[in-house]
């Protein structure tokens, strides 16, 4: 099992905006038969911050449902409207699970 982690750093102003449309983007995902995302506000460090976790099966299912999330307008709508929000690309961590 693994879990895959997106940190998402927001310009300044806009983090209230980009914590909906996160959360819009999960509800997207899981109306969709994905894993809806955790979503974490970051406390410390850089203002607005926030993380997404999923769990995926394998780093194989993980993979294919990136083709399949892309070819899904109520998803790659939401990320249209986030991708403008952010100070940066999104950065992408994979974890194995270990127990």
């Amino acid at each position: 099992m693994i879990a895959v982690r997106r940190t998402y750093l927001p310009k300044p102003g806009v983090g209230g905006k980009l914590a909906a449309l996160v959360k819009e983007a999960g509800d997207a995902m899981a109306a969709a038969g994905f894993e809806k995302p955790t979503i974490y506000r970051g406390w410390h460090g850089s203002h607005g911050l926030l993380q997404t976790e999923q769990r995926w099966s394998s780093i194989a299912d993980y993979e294919a449902s990136r083709s399949a999330v892309r070819k899904t307008p109520g998803i790659t709508s939401v990320f249209d409207q986030i991708y403008p929000l952010l100070a940066e690309t999104h950065k992408t961590e994979i974890f194995e699970i270990t127990d």
